[in-house]
């Protein structure tokens, strides 16, 4: 008998999580999907007075509350882990810890983004079918699939539609699906890891010290974009200056890429590790 894989056990491991999930889950995707219906209620009754544009970029808010919903399942689905009197009921379960394991990244890492997404997407497109006065301009889809050359014009302040649209092809060029796959996985092993290392107040710990390292890494990320300026060139040719730029986007893209290939490669072993030798 194999003891460290079988597909039937894996599967009752699966079944268990699943009819645990929103009863230990339920209320915090609740509240979670909740969030985009107040901002668009409070906006809606203060269309004469307040710009909408508060809830205009809809498809960054449910982005967001989406990585928020990866920070908080493993604390509450998996709460009891590495807890040595309540996690005796999980210690009798029949099945290996590679297989719990397997279970909790499919539940961490796949199920979790893919059910906030869809009742995100659902309730984002029934408000946006309100008739008449709607804070909502047409559907989100829009939004999601186009190319928003003014957006990200903005958010490089080049200036320079032709150049912006360049250095956005250039980015689609790359692989996009592994590249999200990859930040997706290493995001959220951080937070099981940190699950299974905390015994008490999991996330609020993590949060605390993901903090401190990201004033660090905004620190040099200011001294970087101040050798930038003094090393960009004035006198450049758009050629040169699309090529620097595009540069620094793969550098930056570069830098995200193979961070997140650490993470996701570096956190699920110390996840299963922890599970592996936790004692009861």
């Amino acid at each position: 008998m194999n003891k460290t894989f079988n597909i039937n056990r894996f599967g009752n491991v699966v079944r268990r999580d699943g009819m645990s999930y929103f009863s230990n889950y339920g209320w915090t995707l609740v509240v979670l999907w909740a969030i985009p219906v107040i901002l668009w209620f409070l906006t809606y009754i203060s269309m004469e007075t307040f710009d909408t544009g508060v809830i205009s970029n809809r498809a960054t808010t449910i982005s967001t509350l989406m990585w928020l919903s990866l920070m908080i399942v493993p604390s509450r689905l998996y709460k009891n882990y590495n807890d040595s009197r309540k996690g005796v009921i999980l210690a009798m379960t029949p099945a290996s810890s590679l297989e719990k394991f397997l279970s909790m990244i499919l539940y961490c890492v796949v199920v979790t983004p893919i059910i906030y997404s869809i009742g995100a997407l659902f309730i984002d497109t029934v408000l946006a079918l309100k008739p008449g006065t709607n804070p909502y301009d047409g559907f989100i889809f829009s939004d999601i699939f186009s190319k928003n050359y003014e957006s990200y014009r903005e958010m490089l302040s080049l200036g320079d539609e032709e150049l912006n649209s360049t250095i956005y092809d250039y980015m689609l060029s790359k692989n996009h699906f592994v590249y999200k796959m990859l930040q997706i996985l290493g995001f959220s092993s951080v937070f099981m890891f940190t699950n299974m290392l905390f015994k008490k107040r999991k996330l609020s710990k993590t949060i605390g010290i993901l903090t401190i390292l990201g004033i660090i890494f905004s620190i040099c990320v200011v001294r970087y974009i101040i050798n930038l300026e003094y090393n960009f060139n004035a006198n450049w040719t758009d050629e040169e200056i699309t090529n620097y730029v595009k540069g620094v986007v793969n550098y930056a893209y570069n830098f995200i890429f193979y961070s997140s290939l650490i993470t996701a490669s570096v956190f699920p072993y110390f996840t299963y590790y922890k599970i592996k030798k936790q004692t009861y």
